[in-house]
Parts: C-alpha cells; sequence; structure tokens
C-alpha cells in the first residue's frame, strides 16, 4: 500500500467517532469471561461468536450470529450469555447449548450488572431507558429521558444507573478557540480548559433501578460527542471517551478530567470491583486507578501491517483484564497492566 495513502486513511479513521458497542476497526470488538474463569466468549466483524477454554485457547465452539458483535456479558450463575449485535437487538443464549434462548430488539449500548440480574439498554422506540433480564429479557422497567442520551451505566449491585446526555450549546460558557489555549497546560489540564471554554455543557442524570424513578441530575462543563463507557463507583460517576476526556462527576456535577491512556481509547473497560479503568489504541493501552489516576501502559508485540487496535476489554476472573483487538487477537493483562499472554482467535 501507498505510505501516503496508509497515513492519509489512518488521520481518516482517527476522525471517526467510535460507537460504544459497534466493532468499528474489523477482527474483534467484544470480549467476556465466565465466573468460574474457564471460558472466555468473543466477537466482532466477523459475526461469528468464539466460545473459547481460557486455559488453552481452543475455540471450542463457532457460532453465527449473522449480525456483528458489539457487547458481551455473563449472567451471574453463568448460564446465561448476553450478547448485543449493532442491529440494536440483545441476543440472550444458554451457554450449556448455546442456542438462542431470546432475542429482544430496540435494546442499544447495553450496560450489565449480572450480581442484578440486569441489563440496561438505551430505547430508542421509548426515548429512554429500559432495564432487562439478563435470563430471560423480560423487562423490568424503563424511565423516559429528557434529552438526546449518549451512554449509560449501571453500578455493580444494580441499584443505580446513570445516563450521560450528549452535549447542548451553552451561552453561559466562554467559546473560545483550540489554539487560545495557554502553552504551559499539557495533558489532563490543557483538557479541562478546552472543556471549560467550548461553549457546551454536558447533563448526567441518574435512576433508581430497576423502578426507573428519578434519583438525580447534574448540569456540568464536561461533555462528550464521542459515545462513552460509563462506570458507578461508590457516590462516583466516571466517564471514559474515545478521545481518553475522561472524568470524575460527583452527585453535585463537580468534575474532575484526568486521562487514563494520554493516546486514544479506541477500546475501554472497567474491573468489576470498580476501581481500575483499561484503555486502549494501536497496540498500546494503559490500567488506570480511579480513586488517584495513577496509569501503567502496556503493549502488545507489533504484527506485519496495518495497525493494530484494540477493539474491547473485559474483567477477568482473577482481577485482570481480557482484551481483543482488530487483529483478532486475544490477550490476557493483569491488574498491574502487564501482558500475560496473547495469541490469535480463528
Amino acid at each position: 500500500m501507498n505510505r501516503l495513502f496508509a497515513a492519509a486513511a489512518l488521520v481518516s479513521l482517527l476522525a471517526l467517532p467510535v460507537a460504544a458497542h459497534d466493532p468499528e476497526w474489523g477482527g474483534m470488538g467484544a470480549v467476556a469471561a465466565s465466573p468460574d474463569g474457564k471460558t472466555v466468549v468473543c466477537g466482532g466483524e466477523h459475526r461469528v461468536l468464539y466460545v473459547v477454554d481460557a486455559a488453552t485457547r481452543e475455540v471450542k465452539n463457532r457460532i453465527w450470529m449473522q449480525a456483528r458483535v458489539g457487547a458481551l456479558a455473563f449472567s451471574k450463575d453463568g448460564s446465561r450469555l448476553c450478547l448485543e449485535d449493532d442491529d440494536e437487538v440483545l441476543h440472550i443464549l444458554d451457554t450449556s447449548t448455546w442456542k438462542e434462548v431470546v432475542a429482544v430488539k430496540d435494546a442499544a449500548e447495553c450496560a450489565f450488572a449480572p450480581a442484578a440480574d440486569l441489563c440496561v439498554s438505551i430505547s430508542a422506540k421509548d426515548k429512554g431507558i429500559r432495564f432487562l433480564s439478563m435470563m430471560d429479557g423480560s423487562e423490568k422497567g424503563k424511565a423516559a429521558v429528557d434529552g438526546k442520551v449518549n451512554s449509560v451505566g449501571i453500578d455493580a449491585s444494580g441499584a443505580k444507573v446513570a445516563v450521560l446526555l450528549d452535549p447542548v450549546e451553552d451561552k453561559t460558557e466562554p467559546k473560545a478557540e483550540y489554539s487560545a489555549a495557554p502553552k504551559d497546560l499539557k495533558g489532563a489540564a490543557k483538557k479541562e480548559w478546552l472543556q471549560k471554554n467550548d461553549g457546551m455543557s454536558g447533563t448526567v442524570k441518574w435512576f433508581e433501578s430497576p423502578s426507573g424513578k428519578p434519583a438525580g441530575e447534574a448540569k456540568m462543563f464536561y461533555s462528550t460527542r464521542m459515545k462513552a463507557s460509563l462506570c458507578l463507583s461508590g457516590e462516583t460517576t466516571y466517564v471514559m471517551n474515545y478521545e481518553d476526556v475522561c472524568a470524575r462527576i460527583s452527585p453535585k456535577g463537580d468534575v474532575l478530567i484526568f486521562e487514563v491512556t494520554t493516546s486514544y481509547n479506541y477500546a475501554r473497560g472497567w474491573s468489576a470491583d470498580g476501581k481500575l479503568a483499561i484503555g486502549g489504541g494501536l497496540r498500546s493501552g494503559a490500567v488506570c486507578t480511579l480513586d488517584g489516576g495513577t496509569a501503567v501502559k502496556f503493549e502488545v508485540d507489533r504484527l506485519p501491517g496495518w495497525p493494530e487496535y484494540w477493539g474491547g476489554f473485559c474483567p477477568a476472573a482473577d482481577g485482570g483484564f481480557w482484551g481483543v483487538s482488530s487483529a483478532s487477537r486475544l490477550v490476557k493483562i493483569s491488574k498491574d497492566g502487564k501482558v500475560e499472554s496473547t495469541g490469535p482467535i480463528f
């Protein structure tokens, strides 16, 4: 491939918005580990669900899903697998047979709380969010949301949901050019200045789950046009987006900007205990502690040809992470940011 063309194509890719649950970069785009740690499932552009032995990396089963695989999560007991495809359909599979139990339409950008048997998803039909059972897909509740929903998150207990809205113009906030940012500002400090001077504001709304009862709302200077991943830990809501303009948001809407990778987050994930964030861009990534923002970078070996992108992350049973990439690689990463093993899945 002509190098000039390749460089131009790469710049074009970097400018594209990344939907949270649509595989954008080819190869694998989603991964999940069973509660007992023995099985890993992954999928993406191939439209195939791969069932993998975690210890040997042997592919035990391949299930043709027809649509691209965008999100995966096991139920608490491991008897069900939830799979969101890029047609906004939530498929629930019986893991003893890998046969589909039910398919639920109008379920986009799903977030899961296996401990509570709950999935929260964006509903275009209801103009809000829905609460669905991870076992049978039945609707447990719903809530209308005033404003365009960007992303949703649910806490590990399944008691509370955060909804991040798309940004809106805010005439009370200054609007400055990127070049006007103070030259001495770097990293998260510069990103915070830009957020406070972009003439836009964001809103986060909280709801009780699964009743959908409003539990709070905050307007803030922070906003993101890109799809984001949300994590609720204690009283804090964390946001991680593609541009690595990440935010800690208090119940009052106080915001602290932080970075995970200092690059782009093609893939984003959180630890099961809500204490760690993991993000990945081109072959490299970082594990970041949410309490203080300390990040440890990691990197997989370079493959020949077109660049490799991270596609998805999930918690592993041992506290670390599994990751998948556009090169169809499955990678085990420790909680302290070390690449433990890597190999192709096909």
